[in-house]
């Protein structure tokens, strides 16, 4: 085969077709404590010498390196490494649902044939029609060293909640809210500003006892067919986010 895509687990997949789930590979970020450990160059390195002896080709795509870092490492992987396959390192400026939709759609392409420029075009098109909004628990900082660890609580002296939106891989202020009630109307709202979305998902922490069909409900109300996918939080997410977050992520 001549692609195939490596990621890392900060994407949340609803389904992979048969078809295309041969060509996606992964980079494991693992969880210490409250932190989330990030791989180092020699961890990429080590992933495209396995890599390299099936592929001639390889697209890392990676979480938003301004929420989790990693694309900066895994390129300067690929600067260094001296295999024989063609590397190239894209940052998604998304997390969870819409880097694993990106990577699906990526993969769909490879197994289809199309070389890795052609595949890179593609998404470059796709990213700024990818669109997420984000209650978090807690915002995610990078420390010093390896790992990105948790702040406190997302909230102000009113207790209310900010929710965000993820603009070019940043994490940009929406809007307060101060009930599960008002989170779950502004979830709503967010979904009535779009016309024409190809997919949805919906991602939340096991802890968050928000009951979401009003969501589904919605979706399935103003865009009959098209699917609404609920995903679980895997603990890397729940580490970097919190176990009660809330997510919205649609492509239009």
């Amino acid at each position: 085969m001549s692609l195939c895509i490596l990621t890392n687990n900060s994407a949340l997949f609803s389904s992979i077709t048969s078809a295309s789930s041969h060509l996606i590979h992964t980079v494991e970020l693992n969880v210490d404590g409250e932190c989330v450990l990030i791989p180092s160059v020699d961890d990429f390195s080590r992933a495209y010498s396995e890599l390299e002896h099936s592929f001639g080709s390889i697209l890392v795509l990676v979480a938003s390196e301004n929420i989790l870092p990693g694309a900066d490492l895994a390129r300067i992987a690929a600067q260094i490494h001296g295999g024989s396959a063609k590397i190239s390192v894209m940052d998604s400026q998304q997390i969870g649902p819409g880097l694993a939709m990106l990577v699906h759609i990526a993969a769909q392409q490879a197994a289809h044939g199309l070389p890795l420029p052609a595949v890179e075009d593609h998404l470059r098109a796709i990213i700024p029609h990818l669109f997420t909004l984000l209650c978090p628990d807690h915002l995610p900082y990078y420390q010093i060293g390896r790992t990105t660890q948790k702040t406190g609580p997302v909230r102000d002296q009113t207790d209310a909640q900010q929710v965000y939106s993820i603009e070019e891989g940043h994490l940009v202020p929406y809007k307060k809210v101060r009930t599960q009630r008002h989170l779950i109307e502004t979830m709503q709202e967010f979904l009535e500003e779009f016309e024409n979305p190809q997919e949805i998902a919906c991602f939340r922490g096991n802890d968050n006892s928000l009951r979401t069909r009003s969501l589904l409900e919605t979706s399935g109300n103003l865009f009959p067919g098209i699917a609404f996918n609920e995903c679980e939080l895997n603990p890397l997410l729940k580490t970097l986010l919190g176990a009660q977050s809330l997510g919205l992520t649609v492509l239009e």
